[in-house]
């Protein structure tokens, strides 16, 4: 029974009242308060059990002398600050890595989150040393003086030349890399997948005219026409741009229908499209006339 513990207090061991795990023979035992039916069962060698108690006592590890001069050294280094290592309670303050600890009182739970802290930073600080040291390295820098106890290790590491795999570096390619789904209006007209499943709802232009086979041929056909007729009026549209152009004649090295500036007023032949503009002046109304034609 620990020291301070009351003789009218059930003796250890024993599970609490609201324990809802497995006790042996548990079932088979009356007359008695949990506490003190627990405890006979735990005591009696004659049931079997693992051993094993599934609270266990736990004893404090001393905390080792590293971490407190860790700490000693970070407000000797630091001077006045707020972060120290007999927090006072009712500090309101930001206590990094604070949340992770909880528990125990609030001077201690600061203490030992202060310690992590002070470590981590350490460690960071070590990794950015052993960086420029080696860039130091590498580059023939000249070292720092701190750092030349150092130099062995950090020497045999980075200092080893490196050997390459391969004479050209191949490109890169993502594992994970998004690729957008290309609509089957762009795919060419052999591509198996230019066509759309079946249950799609939307409309498929030149598909009505197809009867008699599946939705995915009836939709491949459709779009193999729909895009052969936008390639051939692409092409007309191509053509008669052309010929529009071989119109601009040259007469004595100037064009009939200049770009930048309208025709001479009482100009007497063809002006394309003339007849259907009205409200300005001639020389505005021609200006660029054949343009205004093609976009007409």
């Amino acid at each position: 029974m620990p020291i301070g513990k009351s003789i009218l207090m059930t003796p250890d061991p024993y599970h609490t009242p609201g324990y809802g795990g497995f006790c042996p023979q548990f079932k088979y035992q009356i007359g008695e308060t949990f506490g003190r039916t627990t405890c006979n069962l735990l005591r009696n060698p004659g049931v079997a059990s693992s051993g094993k108690l599934v609270l266990a006592d736990i004893t404090p590890k001393p905390e080792s002398d590293s971490r407190t001069k860790l700490l000693q050294k970070r407000t000797q280094s630091w001077g006045d600050q707020k972060l120290v290592e007999n927090m006072v309670p009712g500090y309101t303050g930001f206590i990094p890595k604070g949340q992770h600890y909880f528990g125990k009182r609030y001077a201690l739970n600061s203490r030992n989150a202060i310690i992590d802290f002070e470590m981590d930073q350490q460690a960071h600080q070590h990794k950015m040393n052993e960086l420029k040291l080696a860039k130091a390295i590498q580059s023939g820098s000249p070292v720092a003086p701190g750092f030349s106890q150092k130099l062995p290790e950090i020497s045999s590491r980075y200092l080893t030349p490196l050997q390459p795999i391969a004479r050209e570096p191949k490109p890169y390619v993502s594992k994970h890399a998004i690729s957008q789904p290309l609509s089957p209006y762009y795919l060419d007209n052999n591509d198996t997948r230019k066509n759309f499943m079946s249950g799609y709802t939307g409309f498929v232009p030149r598909s009505r005219g197809q009867l008699g086979m599946g939705y995915p041929i009836i939709t491949h056909l459709a779009l193999n026409e729909f895009t052969d007729d936008l390639r051939s009026q692409s092409v007309q549209a191509s053509k008669s741009v052309n010929i529009h152009r071989s119109a601009t004649q040259m007469v004595d090295g100037k064009p009939i229908y200049p770009v930048e500036t309208g025709l001479v007023p009482h100009y007497t032949g063809h002006i394309p499209g003339q007849k259907f503009r009205y409200g300005k002046t001639f020389g505005h109304s021609t200006e660029n006339a054949l343009k205004q034609k093609l976009a007409s």
